[in-house]
Parts: C-alpha cells; structure tokens; sequence
C-alpha cells in the first residue's frame, strides 16, 4: 500500500470542510512532514493545522477491527463492499475522517469515522 503524494492529499482534503471555518482549501505544511507518515494540514483561509497519518499499513497493523471493518464498508457510488484506507485525518477532537477507494470502481471518498471514539 503505498503512501499517497502531497498533490494526492491536497486534491483530496478539498472534499471536506474546515473545522473551523467551514471552507475547502487546505494545504500540507512540509515543514512538519515526518518519516513516520505524520504530516501536517493547514487551512489556507483560517490557518487552523490538524494532523494527517498517511502510513495506513502501521495503522492496519495496531487496530485489528479496521480492516474487517472496511471490507463491510459500502461505496456510495457502486453500492459494492469494499474500500481500500488511503489515509485519515483528525479534524478536530470530535471528528476523524478516512479517505477511501472503492475496491470495485475505483471511485475515492471521505468517510467520518465511526470507528473511533472522542470523549
């Protein structure tokens, strides 16, 4: 599973909303980038920075129910079972979301996490 590029993640982060400020441009601060696939993402209109894990091999490793989980993940374009995890982000502490493919078309997505609890 390779470890998607910044171009990847940039595209793909404008498919969701600012914790903050609502809006859909967002950046990768390279500053932060660490070996260990933590990066950092910045809203470009309100400057707010959550963190993003793009090493999902580790992260499949250490939480045994996820991948059982995705395999019984539906896409909401095919309908089909299925989705690969490409990588996930921490919006703020009350919301995490997954972007996924499609294992059937392809298609990619972001997904709230159900899986994981904030208290």
């Amino acid at each position: 599973m390779p470890n998607p590029t910044v171009k990847e993640v940039e595209t793909r982060l404008a498919t969701v909303q600012c914790a903050i400020c609502k809006g859909s441009s967002f950046g990768i601060d390279e500053r932060f980038m660490q070996a260990d696939g933590e990066w950092r993402g910045i809203c470009r209109k309100c400057y707010y920075t959550f963190p993003i894990y793009t090493d999902m091999e580790f992260y499949l490793r250490t939480q045994p129910d996820i991948p059982y989980r995705l395999k019984e993940m539906s896409c909401p374009t095919c309908n089909q079972r299925g989705v690969s995890l490409n990588f996930r982000i921490t919006m703020s502490v009350r919301e995490s979301i997954y972007f996924l493919t499609c294992t059937a078309c392809q298609k990619t997505y972001p997904e709230r996490s159900s899986l994981e609890a904030f208290e």
